[in-house]
C-alpha cells in the first residue's frame, strides 16, 4: 500500500510536468528507429489490475516499463497478435511497450479490473470495433434485456435507410431484433460482419459514416 501510494505521488508530480502521461491520450504511438514505442496511460479514475491489446499484426514484444505499478504477460508470450497483461497500476499510471515490426499498430486497448474491462476502450480498426461493439451488446444485453431491446429499436429508428435495405431482402428490424435476443456472441459478430460486407464497408470510417451509431455509443460508453 506504501509503494502504490508512492507511485501515485510520482505520477502526479510527474502530470504537473505534463511528462510521460500521454499528453492525455489513452493510446499513443511513435516510432524510433526500427521499433514502434506505445505509451498506455491509466485514465479509468481507479487502480486496474491489467489490460488487453491487439496489434494490427503480429509483433514481437521487446520491452515493457511501467510507471506507477507492474505488470507482467498473463501466458509469458512475447511473439503474437495480441496480449494479455495482469499485475496492478495506479490511477493515470502508465505503460510503456516497444515492438517490432514498426510498421505494427495498435487495433485494440482495453484496461481491465478483476478480469473486466475498465474505462473506454481504444479501437482503431474495424474488425476491432465490431468486437468491442458486440462484446458490449452482450453485456447489455444480459444485464437488460428490455434495455437492450429499446437501444436496437431507437438504433433502427435513426437509420432508415438501413431499416429499408433489410427490409428489402426480407429480413424486417423486428426480426432481427428478436434473433439479437438470443443469438450467441459468434452469432451476433457473424450478422454484423456479414452486414459489413453487404454494404461494401472496408474501413472503420466507413461504417461510421453509413450509419449513425449515436445511442449505441452513448448508451456503451464508446
Amino acid at each position: 500500500m506504501v509503494n502504490l501510494k508512492l507511485a501515485a505521488l510520482v505520477i502526479c508530480v510527474l502530470a504537473s510536468f505534463g511528462v510521460a502521461l500521454a499528453e492525455g491520450e489513452l493510446v499513443r504511438e511513435f516510432v524510433v528507429g526500427d521499433r514502434a514505442i506505445g505509451w498506455f496511460t491509466n485514465f479509468t479514475g481507479a487502480a486496474v489490475g491489467g489490460f488487453h491489446v491487439e496489434f494490427d499484426q503480429a509483433v514481437t514484444i521487446l520491452y515493457k516499463v511501467e510507471i506507477g505499478g507492474l505488470v507482467e504477460s498473463a501466458t509469458g508470450a512475447s511473439e503474437g497478435a495480441e496480449f494479455d497483461f495482469v499485475g496492478e497500476l495506479v490511477p493515470y499510471g502508465l505503460v510503456e511497450l516497444d515492438w517490432q515490426p514498426a510498421t505494427a499498430k495498435v487495433a485494440l486497448f482495453q484496461w481491465l479490473a478483476d478480469g473486466k474491462p475498465a474505462g473506454a476502450p481504444y479501437y482503431a480498426t474495424l474488425p476491432a470495433f465490431l468486437k468491442v461493439l458486440v462484446q458490449g451488446l452482450v453485456v447489455l444485453r444480459e444485464q437488460s434485456p428490455g434495455q437492450f431491446t429499446a437501444l436496437l429499436q431507437g438504433f433502427f429508428e435513426v437509420n432508415p435507410d438501413l431499416v429499408a435495405t433489410l427490409a428489402g431482402v426480407g429480413i424486417p428490424a423486428d426480426m432481427l431484433i428478436s434473433s439479437l435476443l438470443t443469438a450467441p456472441t459468434e452469432g451476433i459478430m457473424n450478422l454484423l460482419s456479414t452486414l459489413v460486407e453487404g454494404f461494401g464497408i472496408k474501413t472503420l470510417e466507413d461504417f461510421q459514416a453509413v450509419l449513425d451509431l449515436t445511442p449505441i455509443l452513448q448508451a456503451l460508453g464508446l
